[in-house]
């Protein structure tokens, strides 16, 4: 990793929402939460949602999950989670949220509730609805927003909740607060310790640790002191979870974590750009390594064709 170290917002939240889903609504959204018969197993609509999004002429990165939930009285409906995480607010994010509502009612007729989490860190950026009116037709489309912006005055509250997705919030919120990487350091030392002294589950530990080193990344120098760190925590709690091998293992799964969204992120350009990709382009992505996908991205800015842009001519 280099001293200059690429903040990978998307794909920790995309996984922490798939691990901890209903901790995530439990926390940010209990009036969603208690609605769900959460006896019946979430189902998580990959493969739907990747039909009905693009990608943002601005090259501005989201975390979109589609989740289909058994509600209490019985009735399916679909939950849209939309987690803006670039950090930056934008001016057609209410648009953006309709239009996605819409796509998946028309194409799939089913009903959709949308939820957005916003991570920026403009205290006046808070669309929560989108309206046309024109000659007595009218769209008004409301939806809930969670401002993690908010959380800051209740740092505390999340430190010491017992729910795991506090931590999740915790960090994220630090990380963008906090651009100093010795301070970031500290906190992340300070959200480990606590992830220990929870006493959860071994699984839980690694799964929680992982997205907090995933989500508050250090330059080289300060890693290897967080890896000391570590050391000194789990000697203190006796608990020997993070191996060498599982710290190997966990950075070989964001690198590749950051290859499979780039390579998801190319797929959407190509699309958006040209239309309908016939089946070899994706085979030719999934068998791409990370440098061939950044030129592919510098490329497709220029790019006429399909056939063009996977040329190397560009």
């Amino acid at each position: 990793m280099s001293q200059a170290t690429a903040q990978d917002y998307d794909s920790p939240w995309k996984e922490a929402l798939e691990y901890y889903f209903a901790d995530f609504l439990q926390l940010l959204f209990p009036q969603v939460c208690q609605l769900i018969d959460w006896t019946k197993a979430p189902v998580f609509l990959d493969k739907e949602l990747q039909k009905i999004t693009g990608t943002a002429a601005d090259g501005r990165t989201y975390a979109d999950k589609l989740i289909q939930v058994t509600l209490c009285d019985g009735k399916k409906s679909w939950l849209l989670i939309h987690v803006e995480v670039q950090g930056e607010p934008e001016s057609d994010f209410a648009a953006r949220m309709f239009r996605y509502n819409y796509r998946i009612r028309d194409r799939y007729h089913k009903d959709v509730v949308s939820l957005a989490v916003l991570s920026d860190s403009s205290s006046a950026f808070r669309p929560d609805r989108f309206q046309f009116s024109l000659a007595g037709c009218e769209i008004d489309f409301r939806f809930p927003v969670v401002k993690l912006l908010d959380w800051r005055e209740r740092l505390n509250e999340l430190l010491n909740s017992a729910n795991p997705f506090a931590l999740i919030v915790a960090a994220q919120l630090q990380v963008k607060l906090i651009p100093d990487p010795t301070q970031r350091l500290n906190v992340k030392s300070q959200l480990i310790r606590l992830l220990y002294q929870r006493r959860y589950s071994r699984d839980q530990i690694l799964e929680l640790f992982k997205l907090i080193d995933w989500m508050i990344r250090l330059p080289d120098n300060l890693e290897i002191q967080f890896k000391q760190i570590v050391d000194q925590i789990e000697q203190e709690q006796q608990m020997a979870y993070i191996t060498s091998v599982e710290r190997i293992a966990m950075q070989e799964g964001r690198q590749q974590g950051r290859q499979e969204t780039l390579q998801e992120t190319l797929l959407k350009q190509i699309q958006l750009k040209f239309g309908t990709a016939p089946n070899w382009v994706e085979t030719k992505l999934h068998a791409a390594d990370r440098a061939q996908l950044d030129l592919w991205v510098a490329a497709i800015l220029t790019a006429n064709t399909i056939e063009e842009l996977f040329s190397g001519r560009v």
